[in-house]
């Protein structure tokens, strides 16, 4: 695998802060605040500079941490963007909970590509056991103001996809969550549960409702042979970039930066005897030491004993988001 710098994408993080309380979240236990991240937001100049100084980048993900729509300078940023000819979407997920209707009418003046929004459930009832201080009513009143747009520009963008994370308590929801994303012009998009909060009651009907061959990540990996997510293979695909600009190669990294795109470009960076060092450790080439980021992450002795190679890469490049698909 070839480890030149040929890189048209990006995932840029325009807010780690969230107004929700998720049960198995990173930012609402206080990680991401309290730790090498910090809580925060883009600034639109921030943003400005990356697209200015890096042309190469064609596409980029805003969303990891935080929520999006909480970064007051969001429509200036969809703007700019437009004008530039990048094009942003939100794959990894929105609560869309708070979004005015001037965000709203740019997500489709702007031509947003994709929204996924993190919805697992059908009732506030039941949305709000994960979603804690979430409003099930307000998000489907947003969805339907943000279509009402689209019908307005009679355009196709952004494309929605409902992302249902499954649990114990909301598998018995999926048939309507189902009928709902057809009434709403979304893709549904289920998502397999990563903790121990609420595991699936029944198998066989989750399979049966999501057309899935599987039930569990466990399941999954077994019968794949692979993991469910392989985010290491982001940081020779589309490299994270946190909401201060600071790179940090993947979306997972919460313990080191390898260098600061305010004042380096991503290439510059790429290329730097740090971010290139990461690079062979994930490749197997090299040992791991405290200069990089993957020596905190618990991710590493899978990598030792799987490391990256040309075949994962292939994969991850065609992943395509649901709601697109």
């Amino acid at each position: 695998m070839e480890l030149k710098y040929n890189i048209e994408q990006a995932s840029v993080d325009i807010c780690t802060k969230c107004q929700l309380r998720c049960v198995a979240c990173s930012t609402s236990k206080g990680l991401i605040k309290n730790g090498y991240i910090k809580e925060g937001k883009m600034n639109f100049d921030t943003f400005k500079h990356i697209l200015d100084c890096n042309p190469e980048i064609k596409e980029i993900e805003l969303s990891n941490w935080g929520e999006i729509f909480l970064n007051d300078e969001i429509i200036s940023i969809l703007e700019y963007a437009y004008q530039k000819g990048v094009e942003l979407y939100c794959a990894n997920g929105s609560n869309f909970n708070h979004v005015s209707e001037g965000v709203l009418e740019a997500l489709v003046k702007y031509r947003f590509k994709c929204l996924n929004l993190s919805i697992d459930g059908a009732s506030q009832e039941t949305y709000e056991q994960y979603r804690i201080h979430g409003s099930y009513p307000k998000v489907i009143a947003n969805i339907k103001k943000l279509n009402s747009y689209k019908e307005q520009y009679r355009s196709e963008y952004p494309k929605l996809s409902w992302q249902f994370i499954i649990f114990g308590h909301n598998e018995h929801e999926i048939a309507t969550v189902k009928a709902l994303c057809e009434e709403l012009d979304m893709v549904f998009n289920p998502k397999m549960n990563h903790s121990e909060f609420s595991p699936i009651k029944d198998e066989e009907i989750v399979k049966k409702e999501t057309k899935l061959d599987y039930a569990t990540r466990n399941e999954y990996k077994e019968k794949h042979k692979t993991e469910y997510k392989h985010p290491c293979y982001q940081c020779l695909h589309s490299p994270q970039i946190n909401w201060n600009g600071e790179v940090l190669g993947c979306c997972v990294n919460k313990w080191k930066g390898l260098g600061d795109i305010k004042e380096y470009s991503l290439k510059e960076i790429y290329e730097s005897a740090h971010y290139q060092k990461m690079l062979r450790v994930l490749l197997g080439l090299e040992d791991a030491d405290d200069r990089i980021p993957c020596y905190y992450c618990p991710n590493l002795e899978k990598i030792k004993m799987h490391p990256l190679d040309d075949s994962g890469l292939i994969k991850y490049k065609e992943y395509v988001p649901a709601a697109l698909r």
